[in-house]
């Protein structure tokens, strides 16, 4: 194809592109909007403004501008898109309509927000308030069960005040969709203004909201830039003690919305869709659904579905997927203690038909301390295994591979015995890698002994003998392991950062069953960890 041609071709795609009817214009407000407008006249492009985008401006009858992914890769989250302007226009073409096409691309429902100007920062806030109320109405017609926001310029400022201001409508309620939440789940500020005031620091009222516990947080910005906002937001946001993703590249200027460029800027697209991945809104609505009925089966005591059933084709990196979702649902009210290994000998990794230990989370309100014999009640329908381990504290955090089994050595503080009494759900069918993974491999409840220093300790000669009622039920020692223990803790470790985890320092990782896996039938047991101590506990009938 001659370039002149191709040329043509790529420009008339891009006008096709940009000039797709929405799905849905939804006025924001059923009656006159509250707050101030400083409109002038009827809605127009701007004029005498040379761009290679048109802007609006005049703005008094805003709406949200909804644009549905195709129904083949749609993935059930949202992003309402705030293009910027100033708060005098709106650059609704290359901020607004382009970054929804992108975003469909990618399998995302986008609502452009056309919001109005001119104004103050505070009515256009209102009117983001208001259209993320209206996406969580329609929520189950548009298939979501996720709604961020990604803001440009001053729509980035209508992210801060979204993030902000979760906990206060900016308005008084005029409908049903104004008792809907107004937080997003997650927020994208690229090259935001409007953040600070004179002396650099941020303004209010943002400043004294900065605060744990606001939604993930998303900066890109371009060090050329003459604003210098997000680096005072990223430090602002760092010293408040809230996690945020920032790129700052070296060069782009200001505006670059979401265009193709030959320098490194245009790379926060992908920067940001990989920010998504690891927060699981890109995951597929089956993954999604199997993680929320499974989150419901196991908070309510039940069998969870199998997800080699509910998703006969899925890898065992979809089992992970589901497995992160579900881990952050219960999260949410259980804190995660630390990780643990499944299938550490060589024995249960053939008959699951993986080549290595599986991995997953465990809860803080699992632990039970070993130093006095404990009482384990067993609970109506929830039948136990009773499993011997070795435990370890880790010393560092990690989220990359370790290359080595003396490095995973080296990232270990303490060794402690341990006994693990993972849930064993009657009729569940023949033991399946997928299955264990995406119910986050039965974690329930762990027996901690005291720990001692890893510093040249051997855990693979620890011998261990399990014992109930004074019989003997298993006898093995730590090199029952494949490969070793600190082979196994270096391939648990490495399951767990590639599955998307990090691992703060201090955690507990449990190594895996090692010896035979019992029923959890009453009793007294004693558990012997040659070198490490006793651990002595008794299963009492349920009630």
């Amino acid at each position: 194809m001659k370039l002149p041609t191709f040329l043509a071709v790529m420009a008339l795609l891009a006008i096709r592109c940009i000039a797709q009817e929405p799905d849905a214009v939804l006025p924001l407000w059923p009656g006159t909007p509250p707050g101030e407008t400083r409109a002038r006249g009827a809605e127009h492009k701007v004029e005498g403004r040379p761009r290679p985008f048109y802007q609006l401006t005049d703005i008094t009858t805003p709406s949200l501008v909804v644009f549905h992914a195709p129904a083949a890769i749609r993935n059930g989250t949202g992003i309402l898109i705030c293009p910027g302007g100033g708060m005098q226009r709106l650059a609704y073409e290359h901020e607004g309509l382009e970054v929804a096409r992108w975003l469909n691309s990618i399998g995302i429902t986008a609502a452009v927000l056309k919001y109005r100007v001119p104004s103050p920062s505070v009515t256009a806030a209102m009117d983001a308030q208001r259209a993320l109320g209206l996406m969580r109405s329609h929520a189950a017609e548009w298939h979501l069960d996720s709604i961020g926001s990604v803001g440009f310029s001053a729509g980035g400022e209508l992210g801060l005040w979204l993030v902000t201001h979760a906990d206060q409508r900016l308005y008084p309620s005029v409908d049903a969709a104004d008792q809907l939440s107004a937080r997003p789940d997650f927020a994208g500020l690229i090259y935001s203004g409007g953040l600070l005031q004179r002396d650099g620091s941020v303004r209010e009222p943002f400043a004294s909201r900065l605060k744990p516990g606001l939604p993930p947080l998303f900066l890109a910005h371009a060090s050329d830039d003459t604003s210098q906002e997000s680096l005072a937001l990223a430090l602002a946001l760092k010293r408040a003690g809230i996690t945020t993703e920032v790129h700052i590249y070296r060069e782009g200027g200001h505006g670059f919305g979401a265009r193709a460029t030959g320098i490194p800027t245009s790379g926060w697209k992908a920067r940001f869709t990989d920010w998504l991945g690891s927060l699981g809104q890109l995951d597929a609505p089956a993954i999604r659904d199997h993680a929320r009925r499974t989150a419901t089966a196991l908070t309510a005591g039940q069998a969870p579905p199998r997800f080699s059933e509910s998703l006969p084709t899925a890898s065992l990196a979809d089992a992970y997927a589901a497995q992160r979702r579900l881990v952050r649902n219960l999260a949410v009210n259980d804190p995660i203690a630390g990780f643990k290994g499944a299938g550490a000998s060589a024995a249960a990794q053939k008959s699951l038909g993986i080549d290595g230990p599986l991995a997953s989370a465990i809860f803080r309100s699992g632990r039970l301390d070993g130093r006095s014999p404990q009482s384990v009640p067993l609970r109506p329908g929830q039948p136990v295994v009773v499993e011997t381990e070795i435990g370890y504290i880790t010393s560092v955090d990690l989220s990359y591979e370790i290359l080595t089994d003396e490095q995973a050595r080296g990232a270990v503080e303490s060794v402690l015995p341990l006994i693990e009494l993972p849930r064993s759900f009657p009729n569940g069918g023949a033991p399946n890698a997928r299955d264990m993974l995406a119910s986050n491999i039965g974690s329930d409840r762990y027996i901690v002994g005291p720990s001692v220093k890893a510093e040249q300790f051997n855990p693979d000669a620890v011998a261990i003998t399990l014992r109930r009622g004074g019989q003997v039920l298993h006898e093995t020692t730590g090199a029952n392991a494949a490969g070793g223990q600190w082979h196994n803790l270096r391939l648990v470790l490495n399951s767990l950062t590639r599955a998307g985890y990090t691992i703060p320092a201090g955690s507990l990782i449990l190594g895996g069953a090692l010896g035979r896996i019992h029923p959890g039938e009453p009793g007294r047991y004693q558990a012997t960890f040659e070198g490490l101590g006793t651990l002595e506990f008794e299963i009492t009938p349920s009630p």
